[in-house]
């Protein structure tokens, strides 16, 4: 008669302890892997919400750039704002209320403050900033698109997770620019996907992620 074998003890611990230092070394890159799936996927519902709103905008007030709904920051604000799916609008000097952060992260892991004139929450939970060209900290050639100063009406910044961490440039937040004339909105980096390096700002990723539908930006 044969007798049924059965795992020792031991047997069962060494096969546990195996399968926990697999799970250590696995589970945290998988669950990395997820996290930049999920910003990634965030990037490109910005830029069609962003896009969708700005061409809702020339439907109504005409060509991006010609008018008062588009030149004065409060009334070009509050049209846009009415475009969004929102939840909550924070007008001038009020932004920090939509986004309590005063200080994020560029991808290199510099600290940097965070700046807006005016902000937003929409319902899926981001937020989105928006600065014009005088705001304090602009510079137009940050954004790596190739337009003059005065072509740009101002640059928004989204975070697809809201007000929760990592708050890293390139990571969860991400560059736009509302350019004059046919293009509109303009992923940061679209004339300068290049300069999107993981030891440099992050500013200019927004563009890589759309073009490539993924995170994966080259170390140098």
């Amino acid at each position: 008669m044969m007798k049924n074998k059965a795992f020792t003890l031991a047997e069962t611990l060494i096969t546990l302890m195996i399968i926990g230092v697999i799970a250590a070394i696995t589970v945290p890159a998988l669950n990395q892997n997820i996290k930049r799936q999920e910003y990634a996927a965030g990037c490109l519902k910005a830029y069609s919400s962003l896009s969708q709103a700005v061409n809702r905008m020339k439907t109504e007030f005409g060509p991006v750039g010609l008018g008062k709904k588009w030149n004065d920051p409060d009334e070009f604000w509050e049209a846009f704002s009415k475009q969004m799916n929102t939840l909550k609008v924070c007008n001038k000097g009020q932004a920090h209320s939509c986004i309590p952060i005063t200080e994020a992260k560029r991808l290199n892991n510099d600290k940097v403050l965070t700046f807006a004139d005016y902000a937003l929450i929409t319902v899926d939970g981001m937020s989105y900033n928006f600065a014009t060209r005088k705001s304090p900290g602009y510079n137009h050639t940050d954004y790596g698109v190739d337009e003059t100063d005065a072509n740009i009406i101002g640059r928004f910044v989204v975070d697809v997770n809201g007000s929760r961490a990592p708050n890293q440039y390139g990571r969860d937040q991400f560059f736009f620019v509302l350019v004059k004339g046919s293009r509109g909105i303009v992923p940061a980096g679209a004339d300068i996907n290049k300069s999107c390096y993981m030891n440099k700002s992050g500013v200019t990723c927004a563009a890589l992620v759309i073009r490539d539908k993924k995170m994966d930006y080259p170390k140098n």
